[in-house]
C-alpha cells in the first residue's frame, strides 16, 4: 500500500508543477465540447421522444460523460508513455514495486482527475446551457449524489481500457489518433450528443443492443430522467474493467516488463 501512494504521490507532484496549464485544459474541454457540438446541434433538435426530455436536458449529461470518460482514457495512456519514455518503468521495477502496484496506482490516480474533470465539466455544462441560469435545468442533490455514483463505472472502463490500450500504442502519434476515433465514437457513434431517435432503425438497435457506451450514457440519462440506476449496466462495465486490467497485467508480464 505505501508503494501505491507514494507513486500517486509523485503524479499529483507532477500534475502541481504544471497546475495552471492542466487545470486551464480540464476547463477548457467541456467549453470546447459545448460550444462546438452542444450549441450547434441545439438548434436542429429541440424535443426527444424517446426520454421526454429538451435536448437541453439530454446534452448537459452528454458533455459532462464525454468530457469525463476521456480524461479517463487520457490519462493512464500519457502516464505510461512518459514513465516508458524516460525508463522510470525500468527503474521501479528494479525495486520492490510490482506491476500490480504500478497499475494500481495509475488507477487510483486517473480515478480521482477524471472525479475532478467531473466536477468541473458538470459546472460548466450547466452554465453554459441556454437556460442554466435561469434555473432551466433544473437537478436536485439526490440526482446529483447518483450521478456521481454511476459515473464510476465510466471512469473505471475507460481507465482500464487506457491501461489495456497502452501495450500497443507506443507512439504518441498513434495515441492521438486512438483518441480521436474514441471521442468521435462516444460523442456521435453512441448516441451521447445525437439522440437515438435520429439514427436509422437499425443502427438504433444495434446501438441499444451491443453498445457499451451507450449503456454506460444511457446510465446518466436515467438518472436526469427517473432517478433509475441500471444496476445490469453498472455491473457489466466493473466486469469488463476488472477484465481489461487483468489482461493488461498478462500482456505486461508477457513483455517481459518485470524487473
Amino acid at each position: 500500500m505505501k508503494n501505491i501512494l507514494t507513486l500517486i504521490n509523485r503524479n499529483f507532484l507532477i500534475f502541481f508543477k504544471k497546475i495552471n496549464m492542466n487545470l486551464f485544459l480540464y476547463f477548457l474541454f467541456p467549453i470546447f465540447v459545448y460550444l462546438f457540438i452542444v450549441s450547434p446541434l441545439s438548434n436542429l433538435f429541440d424535443f426527444i421522444i424517446s426520454s421526454s426530455m429538451t435536448y437541453t436536458y439530454h446534452s448537459i449529461p452528454a458533455v459532462i460523460f464525454t468530457c469525463t470518460s476521456m480524461l479517463a482514457l487520457l490519462i493512464p495512456l500519457t502516464i505510461i508513455n512518459r514513465d516508458s519514455k524516460n525508463h522510470f518503468l525500468y527503474y521501479i521495477f528494479t525495486t520492490k514495486v510490482t506491476s500490480n502496484h504500478y497499475f494500481l496506482s495509475v488507477m487510483i490516480y486517473s480515478l480521482i482527475c477524471s472525479y475532478i474533470e467531473y466536477i468541473i465539466s458538470f459546472f460548466i455544462a450547466v452554465q453554459l446551457s441556454d437556460t442554466g441560469s435561469n434555473l432551466g435545468f433544473i437537478i436536485s442533490w439526490n440526482q446529483i449524489f447518483y450521478f456521481s455514483i454511476i459515473i464510476l463505472p465510466s471512469i473505471l472502463f475507460f481507465t482500464s481500457l487506457g491501461l489495456f490500450l497502452s501495450n500497443f500504442l507506443k507512439r504518441i502519434e498513434y495515441i492521438l489518433i486512438s483518441l480521436i476515433f474514441i471521442f468521435l465514437l462516444i460523442s456521435f457513434g453512441s448516441a451521447s450528443f445525437i439522440p437515438i431517435d435520429y439514427y436509422p432503425s437499425s443502427y438504433g438497435s444495434f446501438i441499444k443492443d451491443y453498445n457499451i457506451i451507450f449503456q454506460l450514457f444511457n446510465m446518466c440519462i436515467s438518472i436526469v430522467e427517473n432517478n433509475r440506476i441500471i444496476l445490469g449496466t453498472f455491473i457489466i462495465a466493473i466486469f469488463l474493467s476488472i477484465t481489461f486490467y487483468v489482461v493488461n497485467l498478462i500482456l505486461f508480464k508477457k513483455r517481459g516488463n518485470i524487473y
